[in-house]
């Protein structure tokens, strides 16, 4: 139970931030508004939301009339869905897939579970062959080239043969140092809690404020369409507000055992890991920043000693942040920031590539994406696009190879990891919603211009 209330805390705190965007760009349009009134013949002002460097912010144009964009010619791909892998539990169906990868005979591995989890192991066609047990609760799976498996979640690592035998438990490279930074979490909690409520209070007379800088401006004429869903916005957001305004007028400081609880809960969040790859000698995973918010890339050798963090500063939405290596170093889904990146073991920044396209298939389309990667056997970079479907692959200095393929999946800012055979033939790419993997085969006539 009191995990259910940490949980609505923190999804309350993420909604919260949302609104204070949005309302952000709000007090913008009012400061608008109230230049209109002292101005004789204003130009007509259009203001649009667009999501950069994961922050929500205006964009403002001069009224001139915006072309529709043309709607996205999606090419023919070199691989077409063939067939869905359903891997949810009939027996229990509150056990949904998490993440997924691919072992060296071509089987499917599909971790599962909240709390003591399990690998099933699924053959190319399907079907089901093993079941392994693991005592955490798993969040990211890979297989090492010599076979070994790699599981990690609940702040541990554990190292697999390819039976499902475990093989040794390992404390995660990142765990201790959350452990470590307990002060800066509780101050990070704290200010929280404090921020929360002041943006509460004070926005409440600014939005009324600003609904009635809306009225006045429409006294004696017809209020236009635009400045009806305007007004309709913010009265939706002030009733919102005022409800927020009288429990936080009620609610008393947070006692110390509450905030004892934000503290753990906030440890157990950042203890999640993104995803685990790794090379010949070492291991990365991605996770969430220690201090603040981002991701970052820590990286360990294979006998768990030496971690250290090689990347700072990555932005990501939805819990996700998929980070995928070979022998050049490492390949980063940002997806906030709508590109690849490519970065040394080191963490130096090699190269990165990518943009906000919405016209196009190079670049990345709608929220944050691209969502996932996948390095080929070549060394050549796939990604994946939860919100369009959309399988792309690249060379891994950044030129656009080729349109892989669409997806049919349901949409939504997700984890859609996608693992690729050594033959390039095979592509899988996972639909949380749907609780199942999708599988690419490519087309018999397919070569590599048919996608471009």
């Amino acid at each position: 139970m009191r995990d259910s209330h940490l949980t609505h805390w923190f999804r309350n705190s993420v909604i919260l931030g949302c609104c204070f965007s949005l309302i952000s760009i709000s007090v913008v349009q009012a400061e608008e508004i109230e230049n209109k009134a002292a101005t004789p013949k204003p130009k007509q002002v259009q203001i649009q939301i667009q999501v950069k460097d994961g922050k929500v912010v205006p964009l403002i144009t001069n009224g001139a009339t915006q072309k529709k964009p043309e709607p996205v010619k999606v090419p023919e791909g070199t691989h077409q869905q063939i067939a869905v892998i359903e891997v949810g539990s009939k027996l229990y169906p509150g056990m949904r897939i998490k993440t997924f990868c691919l072992d060296q005979s071509g089987n499917l591995l599909a971790a599962y579970g909240t709390g003591a989890g399990e690998i099933r192991v699924f053959n190319p066609d399907g079907k089901l062959l093993e079941t392994w047990k693991v005592p955490i609760a798993p969040d990211a799976i890979n297989v090492d080239q010599d076979g070994t498996i790699y599981v990690a979640g609940s702040g541990k690592i554990l190292k697999l043969d390819n039976k499902g035998s475990i093989l040794s438990t390992n404390d995660a490279p990142h765990a201790k140092a959350i452990m470590d930074n307990n002060a800066k979490l509780r101050e990070q909690v704290v200010q929280q809690n404090k921020a929360r409520n002041s943006s509460v209070v004070s926005m409440v007379p600014r939005l009324e404020k600003m609904i009635q800088q809306l009225k006045d401006q429409s006294k004696g004429k017809a209020m236009s369409a635009q400045d009806k869903k305007r007004l309709l916005s913010y009265e939706r957001i002030l009733e919102q507000y005022q409800k927020r305004e009288l429990t936080a007028k009620k609610s008393k400081e947070p006692t110390e055992q509450e905030i004892n609880a934000q503290v753990e809960a906030m440890s157990k969040l950042k203890m999640r890991v993104s995803s685990i790859s790794m090379n010949e000698k070492e291991i990365f995973l991605a996770c969430s920043a220690i201090e603040g918010y981002g991701y970052e890339v820590w990286r360990t050798d294979k006998n768990f000693e030496n971690g250290a963090i090689v990347v700072k500063g990555l932005r990501g939405c939805c819990g996700q942040m998929d980070v995928q290596c070979n022998k050049d170093g490492i390949f980063v889904a940002e997806n906030s920031r709508h590109r690849v990146s490519h970065y040394d073991r080191n963490g130096k920044e090699m190269n990165h590539w990518g943009s906000r396209d919405r016209n196009g298939v190079e670049g990345f389309g709608s929220c944050c994406n691209p969502m996932n990667v996948a390095v080929g056997k070549a060394g050549e970079v796939y990604t994946a696009e939860s919100n369009l479907g959309y399988i792309k692959r690249y060379s891994a200095d950044g030129k656009y190879l080729d349109f892989v393929g669409k997806v049919d999946l349901v949409p939504g800012c997700k984890n859609v990891s996608i693992m690729v055979t050594p033959d390039g033939d095979r592509v899988y790419m996972m639909d949380l919603t749907r609780n199942h993997i999708i599988v690419m085969a490519r087309k018999p006539t397919a070569t590599a211009s048919t996608a471009k």
